[in-house]
């Protein structure tokens, strides 16, 4: 009766789910990541990506809660004009640009942030790309598929390297990583570069956290569905497809940061995580339909 209670205040923790099904112990951690959503007021925020679509919506909600955000991007132009509006806007937000793309630039981009800041409190691996093209009109384009997995996979890891001994050492951080609602399935029809790339970063996400999960370090995958952000507008294909605003990508952030489940996606994509236990080539069929 207890362990329902605990996971009923949860909200769908995962981390108290676990430890009911193994038969053990609580500890404070669990219970405060279930019960007591995290006061955001002067947490220092990494948000890379944060000169456009999700990346500042999220800035500036987080930045609303009283979080200290440092933007990163490799646009400085915008990267300063989203610092620069939410400093107007009464928050305090600092441009620190960088490339992600890149081993070289993950540890430039880590030095500056660690020498003038300190280490984050919570760092969200957002910065990303994504391409359109099926694997049979790919195949010329190797270099598709190593640049995605370099930004969409090899930065955020590399951020997450940087600073994890700092988050063990103090015992507490968190890691949000952005990720989509097709890895659920495992397919993802005209986007294999993009979700073998997500898939990798979520995989990566839910091993790190089933190996802190005696610690107060917390991971979050964020599955997103399309978002109605720039890095799709070129895509006419989607004019008319359905979307979940930037603004409501920035509040599943917030919600992510300061109630720290280990996954957030939408109720569709937890129907075809089950559709594809049950028969994977019925989800294929069904994503093969749909895709746009």
């Amino acid at each position: 009766m207890v362990t329902n209670a605990l996971r009923s205040l949860a909200g769908g923790s995962r981390r108290l789910a676990t430890h009911a099904a193994l038969g053990r112990a609580f500890t404070v951690h669990d219970v405060a990541d279930a019960i007591v959503p995290v006061d955001l007021s002067g947490k220092l925020v990494l948000v890379t990506g944060a000169s456009s679509g999700i990346g500042e919506e999220a800035a500036r909600q987080l930045a609303a809660h009283g979080a200290v955000l440092i933007l990163v991007a490799r646009g400085v132009g915008d990267l300063e004009r989203v610092a620069a509006e939410i400093t107007d806007a009464g928050g305090t937000a600092h441009a620190v640009p960088g490339d992600l793309s890149t081993e070289q630039g993950v540890g430039d981009l880590l030095d500056a942030v660690l020498t003038r800041f300190g280490t984050p409190d919570i760092v969200v691996n957002n910065a990303g790309r994504s391409i359109r093209r099926t694997v049979a009109d790919s195949t010329g384009r190797m270099h598709d598929f190593q640049r995605t997995m370099a930004i969409n996979y090899f930065g955020p890891v590399g951020l997450t390297l940087g600073v994890l001994d700092e988050f063990l050492r103090r015992d507490s951080g968190h890691f949000i990583n952005v990720c989509t609602w097709g890895v659920t399935s495992g397919a993802m029809p005209k986007f294999a570069a993009y979700g073998a790339s997500k898939a990798a970063l979520a995989t990566f996400g839910r091993s790190l956290a089933a190996e802190l999960i005696d610690t107060g370090v917390s991971v979050t995958n964020v599955c997103f569905p399309l978002v109605a952000t720039p890095m799709i507008a070129p895509t006419t294909e989607y004019a008319n497809a359905p979307t979940l605003s930037a603004s409501d990508a920035g509040e599943w952030i917030v919600h992510a940061a300061k109630h720290r489940p280990l996954e957030i996606m939408p109720r569709y994509a937890k129907a075809l995580r089950g559709i594809t236990a049950l028969s994977a080539s019925l989800s294929d069929r069904i994503l093969a339909r749909g895709s746009i």
